[in-house]
C-alpha cells in the first residue's frame, strides 16, 4: 500500500467519525428535548450559563 492510499483513508475515517460525532450528539439532543420538555432543556441552559459567568 501506498503511503499517499494510507493518508486518504485516514483522512475518510476521521470526516465519517466528525459525521458519526454529530450525528450522535443531534440524537442525544433531540432524545433529551423529547424526555424533558423545550422549557425545561432551555431553563437547565440558562441555569449553566448563570453559573459559568
Amino acid at each position: 500500500m501506498s503511503f499517499t492510499f494510507l493518508l486518504s483513508a485516514l483522512a475518510l475515517v476521521a470526516v465519517l467519525g466528525l459525521f458519526v460525532a454529530i450525528f450522535a450528539g443531534g440524537v442525544a439532543y433531540v432524545v433529551r428535548m423529547r424526555r424533558q420538555g423545550t422549557e425545561a432543556v432551555l431553563a437547565g441552559a440558562r441555569k449553566r450559563r448563570e453559573l459559568r459567568a
